[in-house]
Parts: C-alpha cells; structure tokens; sequence
C-alpha cells in the first residue's frame, strides 16, 4: 500500500512531523476517531495536515482534501473485507466532505489568503 504524500513529509523528522501533525480531527478543536470500524487511518490525517501546513494556494487546499480522499481510499480498499469496505467507503466520504467544507479556517491559519490555481507540493507515493 502506497500513499501519496509531499517529499517534504517523506523527510521530516520526528519531531517536525509531531508538531505538525496530531490525527484525525482538528488541533485544539473538534477530535474524530483515527479508525473506520478498526482499521488505522492516522497516516492519512497526518499528511493531510502535513499538506495544510505547508499549503500556500486555494489550489493546494483543494489537492490536500483530494489526495486526502485517494489515500483514505487507498487504505480501505488494501484493509477490508467485500463488508467492512461498504462501510469504511462511507465514512472516507464523510471525512472528505467535512475538510473540503469547514477545513479552509485551519488550511489557512495564519497564512495570507491566495486563490491562486497552482499547486505547489511536490510529492510521490512511498
């Protein structure tokens, strides 16, 4: 199982990743679970933040929220069984929604507002 993430997350160091990083949910806000129904999606929360923090264009919010998805997907697809896969598909599209819809006040924190279409990560699967 491969996910997609920016280089720069492939390298940091423990200590970069700790404290940018911190799990499903928002930091200091609203905690969601880092499971579907027993399956670990923590690594796919942390790239998602990793991809917050390092985001400058409402494009790159946009392609941290979509490669969000892709590896969300890609876990449960690689994780389930024909059953458990229904459902943890499900709350992967909740997930997505719930950062594409109230996730640009944390993407963009203290950074200036750019709507600008490009993307800026450069990332691999790893």
């Amino acid at each position: 199982m491969e996910l997609y993430a920016p280089n720069t997350y492939f390298n940091a160091t423990k200590e970069q990743l700790k404290e940018a990083c911190n799990g499903c949910g928002a930091k200091g806000g609203i905690k969601v679970p880092d499971t579907f129904y027993g399956l670990d999606i923590k690594e796919p929360c942390n790239i998602h933040d990793w991809m917050y923090k390092e985001g400058t264009t409402f494009a790159d919010f946009l392609f941290a929220n979509a490669m969000f998805l892709l590896n969300l997907v890609v876990i449960v697809l690689d994780g389930s069984n024909w059953f458990t896969r229904i459902l943890r598909l499900s709350r992967a599209t909740k997930y997505f929604i719930a950062v594409a819809l109230k996730g640009q006040d944390a993407f963009w924190g203290d950074k200036p507002r750019n709507k600008s279409m490009n993307i800026t990560y450069k990332g691999s699967f790893r």
